[in-house]
């Protein structure tokens, strides 16, 4: 998509249940798009969340009918459950129908079944960060920092979303360290440093 200057973490200003909507589409795309070559050049930038419109609208003529082929999924899941993309799906599918219990714990099976892959890790962290118990929280920054590790080239989300995590946690100093302490690494031309500046901003407001 073009114009993806804004972040997702658009997401976390809006109201609760916008947010909510949001929050599974956004996920989906992000974990699609960018776990496949981590953060790929300073030229990307993260998914906009407001370029998929109003989500609770756009959602409701799709929600029916996922409703309606869960079943048949979860059946595959079962006969096959080593089969990795399908348990994916499920997972997917379960948080756009606003499951995220469900959708956590098939994240969390595909975590044990992939160890080295970096999509559980990133998938069941975004659903844990959406969590507001501090155990989860932290869970999720601790598999952040693991997806950091393995694939190098996702480290400015690693930032982003660690930072939001603080914010989260009630930490706004400790989010404005974070996200000013990879901004000051970053090339002074890269793209991507608007998205720090823009969210240590937010940070500092009353």
């Amino acid at each position: 998509m073009d114009n993806k200057q804004n972040t997702f973490f658009s997401i976390f200003k809006q109201p609760r249940g916008r947010r909510a909507a949001v929050v599974g589409i956004a996920v989906l795309l992000f974990g699609a798009g960018y776990l496949a070559g981590g953060w790929r050049s300073g030229t990307d930038s993260v998914p906009d969340a407001s370029a998929f419109g109003d989500m609770p609208d756009a959602q409701g003529s799709n929600l029916a009918g996922l409703a309606e082929l869960l079943p048949k999924l979860e059946a595959k899941v079962k006969a096959s459950p080593n089969d990795a993309s399908q348990r994916s799906l499920l997972a997917q599918t379960y948080a756009e129908l606003g499951d995220h219990e469900k959708s956590i714990t098939q994240w969390r099976v595909l975590r044990k079944q992939q160890p080295q892959e970096a999509e559980p890790m990133i998938m069941l962290a975004m659903s844990l960060l959406m969590r507001a118990a501090p155990a989860d929280l932290k869970e999720s920054s601790a598999l952040l920092e693991e997806v950091a590790r393995k694939k190098p080239g996702a480290l400015p989300m690693v930032r982003l979303y660690q930072g939001e995590i603080r914010l989260k946690q009630g930490d706004a100093p400790g989010a404005v360290k974070i996200w000013k302490g990879y901004l000051a690494q970053m090339a002074p031309t890269d793209p991507r440093r608007g998205m720090f500046e823009e969210r240590i901003a937010q940070a500092r407001r009353p």
